[in-house]
């Protein structure tokens, strides 16, 4: 190990060494290979095509001119292709080195945007004069020689100009319209002669200006410009090769280094391996005894976490077991009160029962010995109150059925609660359990609080464990009615409202109330295990962290407590994921409940109105 020891420092200078020859390396070789012919390729091509469609724009006014070409959306389009391309080459470039051919660019578009609406203006005075010239042929008055020898002269001069377009034709035009209106005063007369004269006068002075825009463009330097720029290009690639070869130079020179180097570290590491080999062996003899004794403790490790998780699902059980015995009481007391309902109701049925006897004698002996006594009957009749039977008997019949079905209720949810669950999770109707769990705990709120369900009907079969999740949502209801009776004044009722809804690939409870909240300062201990700001003897302080473990452990969900500013009271949030562990999706089923999703109605009567 010693000779180890004392070649560390050394091994380690001479892998700083290496990785900083190697980075140098890498460095040179980046440079070395930035000769600057991509970034020339690049900014060549885009200069070519700048070059391209400038000549293709001028070509294009030229045939405008001659009106060989009569559509201005070509012309529009190599303006807008060349104002582009001109902008992606100086993008490409230094800034600043641009800048002639950027301006000067800018001040053709401008001509040829002038030339376009000189050459509209031009093209449109020309066809209204030809026009012109073709209705006063038509006129009655052009019968006489002298004017149609006149317009003749004019109209021969506007063809002549329409085809050539250069001054001297136009100057023989205003000569022809001149000649016209000093030799032909019925001509002039006429009401179409002004609007001819005004776009003869439109069509000279509008050719002249064509042709200055026309030169002006060509005028511009356009073409030395782009000559300009590509042998600025070409310089910046040779100073770029230049300084690339000096990088190889350097590059080669470090690489020898490298080298070198390298031949060193491979000789001294072949020293250093024998020697590992060495402490590998003396190593793998520590790691084996030590990994014999970490088993041992693995081993131990796990067996006292199943004594835990044994003695967290008895402590589970016990605490729900401790929920059922304090219910009890008070489920024996809700289920006496709709049985003496029902024993009222029978008695009163019994009771009704002398009351109708004579009458079905009287009916019996009537019907079966012919013994038909009309006084007799009519007096039976009369001891009877047929008209408050007829009204009673129904009605009591109803309301012991009501109560027989209050107490199957209240029986089947609390086997439904009381069910030891099962191994793993299996989908379940939700809604269902919460409804068993707010019945079996109703002692618990009804003198207390006004519990409302909104249930959403849509929500799918939730994959859990119902009796634990019965447990969780039962803390958390107790937990809320014992807040809101700890701050209840007089006979106003607080509120608690247990929800659920689909949220995603999430179904969420909340449970809601109205008491006093739980203080900031505690919100990061409630779920600690016996953590509780009840006296002694009154809380354990496993409620919400038995809910807590359930939801977190044993569903995979959550459970949370959602504070706000605005709304009063608590609201802790229960969300389970709508898939099991391997991504199986959960059934879809739904529980039949009334159309506002709240309690069946002898249950919330009991409860919220009472």
């Amino acid at each position: 190990m010693n000779p180890i020891r004392k070649g560390i420092p050394t091994a380690r200078t001479q892998a700083i060494v290496g990785a900083t020859l190697f980075g140098i390396v890498v460095f040179l070789t980046v440079m070395a290979s930035r000769t600057g012919q991509t970034e020339f390729d690049d900014a060549k091509q885009r200069l070519d095509q700048v070059e391209t469609l400038n000549l293709r724009l001028d070509g294009s006014m030229f045939l405008s001119m001659f009106e060989l070409q009569m559509d201005f959306d070509v012309i529009t389009d190599l303006e807008k292709e060349l104002r582009l391309a001109t902008e992606r080459y100086a993008a490409g470039v230094a800034p600043g080195d641009a800048a002639p051919l950027v301006e000067a660019m800018g001040r053709k578009l401008e001509l040829v945007e002038d030339y376009k609406s000189a050459q509209a203006v031009l093209r449109n005075s020309r066809a209204i004069a030809a026009q012109t010239l073709e209705e006063m042929w038509d006129l009655d008055a052009l019968r006489d020689r002298d004017l149609a020898r006149g317009l003749f002269a004019v109209e021969r001069a506007f063809l002549n100009f329409a085809a050539r377009r250069d001054p001297p034709s136009a100057a023989n035009l205003r000569v022809a319209v001149e000649a016209a209106k000093a030799d032909q005063e019925g001509l002039t007369a006429l009401a179409e002669w002004p609007v001819l004269e005004a776009h003869v006068s439109t069509l000279t002075r509008y050719v002249e200006r064509v042709g200055l825009l026309l030169q002006e463009n060509y005028l511009i330097p356009m073409l030395p410009l782009i000559h300009s720029q590509t042998a600025g290009l070409t310089d910046r690639l040779a100073v770029a090769a230049a300084v690339a070869g000096r990088y190889r130079i350097a590059l080669f020179v470090v690489a020898v280094v490298l080298l070198a180097f390298s031949v060193s570290m491979v000789t001294q590491t072949r020293r250093y391996l024998r020697m590992i080999e060495s402490s590998n062996n003396e190593l793998e003899a520590r790691v084996a005894k030590r990994t014999g004794e970490l088993a041992s403790a693995n081993k131990a490790l796990r067996y006292e976490i199943a004594e835990r998780e044994n003695v967290e699902a008895q402590l589970q059980m016990a605490q729900k077991l401790e929920a059922i015995g304090q219910l009890a009481a008070g489920i024996a007391h809700e289920i006496n009160t709709p049985t003496q309902y029902v024993n009222d109701n029978v008695a009163f049925l019994e009771n009704v029962w002398r009351d109708l006897e004579p009458l079905v004698d009287d009916y019996e002996r009537s019907v079966l010995t012919g013994d038909i006594d009309v006084a007799r009957s009519r007096a039976v009749w009369g001891a009877t109150d047929v008209a408050f039977l007829r009204a009673e008997v129904p009605a009591a019949l109803e309301q012991a059925s009501v109560g027989l079905a209050q107490i199957g209720k209240i029986v089947l949810a609390m086997r439904s609660f009381s069910h030891p669950g099962s191994d793993g999770l299996h989908p379940a109707d939700i809604n269902k359990a919460i409804e068993s769990t707010v019945t079996v705990a109703r002692t618990e709120w009804k003198y207390v609080a006004n519990l409302s369900l909104v249930l959403d009907e849509n929500l799918p079969a939730v994959p859990c464990d119902v009796s634990a999740f019965n447990q969780a949502l039962l803390n958390l209801v107790v937990n809320a009615a014992q807040a809101i009776g700890e701050v209840r004044r007089g006979d106003a009722l607080g509120h608690i409202t247990v929800s659920s809804r689909l949220i995603g690939e999430h179904a969420e409870i909340c449970v809601q109330d109205d008491g006093p909240g739980v203080p900031e300062n505690i919100r990061h201990r409630i779920f600690d295990p016996f953590f509780t700001t009840k006296e002694v003897g009154k809380g354990t302080g496993q409620g919400l962290a038995i809910a807590h473990r359930v939801i977190h452990r044993q569903h995979g969900g959550t459970l949370t407590l959602e504070t706000s500013l605005a709304a009063k009271g608590a609201r802790f949030v229960i969300r389970l994921p709508l898939r099991v562990a391997d991504g199986a999706p959960a059934a879809n089923g739904t529980a039949a409940r009334d159309a506002h999703g709240t309690l069946p109605e002898p249950l919330e009567a009991a409860g919220g109105r009472r």
